[in-house]
């Protein structure tokens, strides 16, 4: 009798344990679901959602372990999902597209493919692309959130959510408490290639609103705890109606 009673106890302080541990985990997803939430509505709400094209045209900054190693005037097209246009230097000297699994580089009107390497790069970075992630990858089966609770980014009070996909990949969004708009991404960059794996950071500025979409004018990332880039916008456009053929390694636009 005494091994039943103690053997019920034990069952019964398991089952507890494992009920209080699956509260914990279904009020952790609800509140980063809701934070979530007011972000996107924050953003614009269905504005942002249904956002088909951005163009942006810009100042380029790199870095090497915090040294600036270059600079240079941009222009930007995105049509979502995954397709990408970046032209770099005041004559549109490289140009860089993108394609879902395509890519090509434009050399001084030198039409290359993109390696391998650089095609899963572009593919790394949209999967950890704060637009993307946000308009796109929410709904991922399998996607696991987490609450990380609240704490300070410089000045700034943060809310901080975790996003777990069915492979494991990571990422951290942290939001102003106040106004709930986005302050900072954490993701982990694979390695592949030549590359080595990265720890990256993205930390968001100066907010502009365009025709109902919050857009940050300033994007300033780190990797390894080193700054390695900063973008800063100097006009926005959205809903262009961007056509295909942008999409694809031609010399004429």
């Amino acid at each position: 009798m005494y091994h039943y009673v103690l053997g019920f106890v034990f069952f019964s302080c398991n089952s507890s344990a494992l009920l209080s541990q699956e509260n914990y985990l279904v009020e952790s997803e609800n509140k980063a679901r809701l934070v979530l939430e007011k972000t996107i509505e924050v953003l614009g709400g269905q504005s942002f959602l249904q956002t088909q094209d951005i163009t942006r045209h810009g100042r380029l900054y790199q870095f090497r372990k915090d040294d600036l190693q270059g600079l240079g005037q941009f222009q930007s097209y995105d049509k979502f999902p995954l397709k990408l246009r970046r032209e770099l230097g005041k004559k549109k000297e490289i140009i860089d597209i993108n394609n879902g699994d395509r890519g090509w580089k434009i050399e001084y009107k030198v039409v290359k493919d993109q390696s391998e390497e650089e095609i899963k790069s572009f593919q790394a970075n949209m999967k950890h692309n704060l637009d993307y992630v946000l308009r796109f990858r929410l709904t991922e089966k399998g996607m696991k959130f987490r609450y990380l609770g609240k704490s300070r980014i410089d000045l700034d009070e943060v809310e901080g959510v975790q996003l777990i996909d069915s492979e494991d990949d990571r990422i951290k969004i942290f939001v102003n408490a106040i106004n709930f708009l986005p302050v900072k991404m954490e993701y982990k960059t694979p390695a592949f290639g030549k590359r080595w794996p990265a720890e990256d950071e993205r930390f968001f500025y100066n907010y502009h609103e365009i025709q109902g979409v919050q857009i940050p004018f300033k994007t300033v990332r780190f990797s390894n705890g080193y700054k390695s880039g900063e973008t800063q916008i100097d006009s926005v456009k959205i809903n262009c109606a961007l056509p295909d053929s942008l999409f694809v390694a031609s010399l004429k636009k």
